[in-house]
């Protein structure tokens, strides 16, 4: 019995269609399964290498789930599932759980397909996984039924208006962009019914295009805008909502939107431009996840800000931190920036400029014995640990004496701000080392503006950075009290005299002094 049944697997297998129908009749239904796949497959499908659909339909039924491909120079095929069953061409190739994670991948691809045209449909095929957990011998049989499955070459459009409809022809209405999987749905129910030459369609308030379109800089487009099959490159400023099907939205640099933007079968790329209203993307179809290009102004303000709340909670952890188990070091880095400013920024600016030299010449001078190759990936990080240490420290440190200055002169001003403190000193340079930032976050969508200010934050940031960097480097962490660079007397160094009374030049009130007796 053993032998007979590989006997039946073997013939099956050899490709003998009516041998192959009585085998599979009289083996269980695992050996069944694999012997109807191959040989409905191999004798079939080998002739359609390159055929090319044409048209292609959709079926969905709650026991049944097919698609429908017709070709030019070969006969049609349909895949279906059907109360567990893969049928190809109405013979089972394979079986697969029902409401399993097969029938639901299939089943929302031919969602899809359902109002795609047949060259989307085909790119879609190409491009479906189906969910983990489905029928091996199925999703092969579905995989190899439609491996050959070529779609139909599509040349691009001329570029060129497309004609209004008469009275009761096909119309679209642009003002509104909210529900936008039914404008998709309208689109492209009118790409599939008429050719590109013979579309003709309203645009409800402004007027549509096939093939690529620009508005160059020194134009102004009035009306929606409807680009087909093509790519939209925005320029100038058009006063309306923009949509383009199977293109791209390229906002250039100075181009102005007053309105929204929805780019479906395609992605929005903002090279600087600016949109009043919302920009979105329906990605093309063969890509499984379809990605969200950014929201307009409004949103992208919210993202800058929610980022810098971020940035700045993360620093004053790190400073929080650093106080509590690092004060004495991280006052003298401070008293260090506070008093050779100067100094600080020249050491951390050369200090900069040979980071990376000095790391080349670490790892040659590693390299040239065999226990230092050992040791070359533990100092790389050693390395690296050590700069950000520097940088972030540094920052800190700067901080810290921007907060120290201003909360000392306000004290000396009489303002009564409680009790100063590392904590407070660091939280207030902070907030003011991101006052910078936050200006950019406020005006950043101006288009001219917001470029320099944020070159400005950027600027600033640097030489607080080289500052602190070289502050660090000077007073090696911290370590050494004595910082380097001191410029100022000892004796004006007291908080009397440094904040209440000029450092030089003709002082408020005399320095206190032995009282001498009259008449000496």
């Amino acid at each position: 019995m053993r032998a007979s049944r590989l006997t039946l697997v073997a013939l099956a297998l050899g490709g003998f269609g009516g041998h192959a129908g009585v085998a599979a009749a009289a083996v269980p239904d695992p050996v069944r399964t694999a012997a109807e796949a191959v040989s409905a497959l191999r004798g079939r499908l080998e002739g359609r290498r390159t055929a090319t659909a044409s048209r292609h339909y959709v079926s969905l039924e709650p026991d049944h789930a097919a698609l429908l491909l017709e070709f030019r120079d070969a006969p049609s095929l349909e895949v279906a599932l059907e109360d567990g069953r893969v049928l190809v061409d109405g013979r089972s190739v394979g079986r697969y759980e029902p409401s399993g994670e097969l029938e639901l991948s299939w089943r929302e691809f031919l969602a899809d397909a359902d109002h795609l045209d047949v060259v989307e449909t085909v790119r879609l095929l190409r491009g479906w996984e189906p969910r983990s957990g489905g029928d091996a011998h199925a999703v092969r049989a579905v995989r190899r039924s439609t491996r050959s499955v070529q779609a139909p070459a599509v040349a691009p459009p001329a570029p060129q208006p497309v004609p209004p409809a008469a009275a009761d022809g096909p119309s679209v209405d642009l003002s509104s962009l909210t529900d936008r999987l039914a404008l998709e749905d309208r689109l492209r129910a009118l790409l599939r019914e008429a050719p590109a030459g013979a579309l003709r369609v309203t645009v409800a308030g402004g007027e549509a295009r096939m093939g690529d379109f620009s508005i160059g800089s020194s134009e102004t487009h009035e009306g929606h805008l409807l680009v087909l099959r093509g790519t939209a490159d925005i320029y100038g400023r058009l006063v309306g909502n923009l949509v383009t099907v199977d293109g791209d939205v390229v906002l250039h640099r100075g181009a102005v939107v007053q309105g929204d933007v929805l780019a479906i079968g395609g992605r929005v790329r903002d090279g600087g431009g600016t949109v009043s209203g919302e920009i979105a993307s329906l990605a093309e179809a063969a890509v499984p996840v379809a990605p969200r290009a950014a929201a307009g102004g409004a949103t992208r303000t919210l993202y800058r800000s929610a980022g810098l709340v971020g940035v700045f909670l993360t620093l004053a952890f790190l400073g929080l931190a650093l106080v509590l188990f690092g004060r004495p070091q991280l006052e003298v880095v401070s008293d260090t920036v506070s008093h050779s400013f100067g100094r600080a920024f020249v050491t951390g600016l050369v200090a900069q400029a040979l980071v990376v030299p000095t790391f080349g010449m670490l790892v040659v001078g590693l390299a040239l014995s065999i226990v230092g190759v050992l040791l070359i990936p533990f100092v790389v990080i050693a390395y690296a640990l050590l700069v950000v240490v520097g940088l972030l420290g540094g920052l800190l440190a700067v901080a810290h004496a921007m907060g120290e200055t201003w909360t000392r002169r306000r004290l000396a001003s009489g303002a009564d701000i409680g009790s100063p403190n590392s904590y407070r000193y660091l939280l207030v340079g902070l907030a003011g080392a991101g006052a910078v930032w936050a200006t950019w976050v406020a005006v950043g969508w101006v288009p001219v503006a917001g470029d320099l200010v944020r070159a400005a934050a950027i600027l600033v940031t640097w030489l607080l950075g080289t500052a602190g960097f070289g502050a660090m480097l000077l007073s090696r962490a911290g370590i050494r009290e004595n910082f380097a660079g001191r410029l100022i007397p000892a004796e004006a160094l007291t908080d009397e005299y440094l904040w209440a009374t000029p450092q030089f030049g003709v002082p408020a009130v005399k320095r206190p002094g032995p009282r001498r007796e009259r008449g000496e």
